[in-house]
């Protein structure tokens, strides 16, 4: 929730061999928004990506439409 809050930033559980690239393109079309940076993150059960949305979307908006809160 802090992520979602503060820094507009959603945290999605993504495919060990999806980079940056796709999953920019993944958030842009499957919630229509505006991407502003996507860091990813390895771990030893999978691969995680932090999204930071621009600041015309808000993530909190983004995260309600989708069912995480």
């Amino acid at each position: 929730m802090k992520n979602i809050e503060e820094h507009n930033t959603l945290v999605f559980i993504v495919n060990i061999k999806a980079n940056t690239c796709q999953v920019r393109q993944a958030v842009k079309k499957l919630y229509d928004t505006e991407v502003a940076k996507v860091n990813t993150l390895i771990w030893l059960d999978g691969e995680k990506a932090y999204v930071l949305l621009t600041p015309d979307y808000g993530a909190l908006d983004v995260a309600n439409k989708i069912g995480i809160i």
